[in-house]
């Protein structure tokens, strides 16, 4: 699983109390449906469920470990991954290769 390096930092040293809205692309293997199920008894809330097989999830920081625990995920990003910041860089950046 690929998680950026926005959501280790969060996963890893949480605010309590806040929120965060991730994207989390479901593998090819696992049902859209049982992973919104799982990320839901893990504490989030699907918003949305987007294009090529990707949900927008929003929960609190302190429970992003165990969202990021969930089988049948693929990838975990924010939802600032494709926003721009006055750099002109993304939020996040996933690594080449």
């Amino acid at each position: 699983m690929y998680l950026s390096p926005a959501v280790r930092t969060i996963r890893d040293d949480p605010m309590e109390g806040e929120p965060v809205t991730l994207l989390l692309e479901v593998a090819d293997e696992a049902a859209v449906e049982d992973v919104a199920s799982a990320v839901r008894e893990a504490g989030a809330t699907v918003e949305e469920e987007l294009e090529f097989r990707t949900l927008r999830v929003a929960v609190d920081q302190e429970r992003v470990g165990a969202v990021c625990e969930t089988g049948g995920i693929e990838t975990v990003e924010t939802s600032n991954t494709l926003g721009l910041d006055p750099d002109g860089a993304g939020e996040d950046v996933r690594p080449d290769g």
